[in-house]
């Protein structure tokens, strides 16, 4: 734990060791699983929100996770750069580790995506 104290003499703060920036970019956005049925028609959605852990790679290393809600909804922070989003091993989809996203996150803000995965439903 990191203990700091504010000097307000000094108008700064001092710590007992170094302390972590503030991330405020990352990435948002939507989740997504299809086909959902066999046969898709026009006037009917093919794909559906999906619900499940991720984990989120630079290089080879993990450097965050996240989940996904109900409606397929999420948002991680990340430092600006290039990532490879893996759905857990578990998630209801055919082979979902094999199944990566190559992203890039923006030097501001939240860079908005939507990631398609596939069901294996044919």
């Amino acid at each position: 734990m990191r203990l700091c104290a504010l000097l307000l003499v000094a108008g700064s703060a001092a710590c007992d060791g170094p302390v972590s920036p503030t991330v405020d970019t990352g990435l948002t956005g939507v989740v997504v699983r299809g086909p959902i049925t066999p046969v898709c028609f026009v006037d009917s959605p093919c794909e559906a929100p999906f619900s499940a852990a991720f984990d989120v790679y630079q290089n080879v290393r993990r450097v965050a996770g996240f989940t996904s809600d109900a409606d397929g909804h999420f948002t991680v922070q990340l430092p600006p750069g290039a990532y490879r989003v893996i759905p857990s091993a578990d998630a209801p989809i055919i082979q979902p580790t094999t199944q990566v996203k190559t992203v890039d996150v923006g030097p501001v803000g939240l860079t908005e995506v939507r990631l398609q995965f596939d069901t294996g439903i044919r």
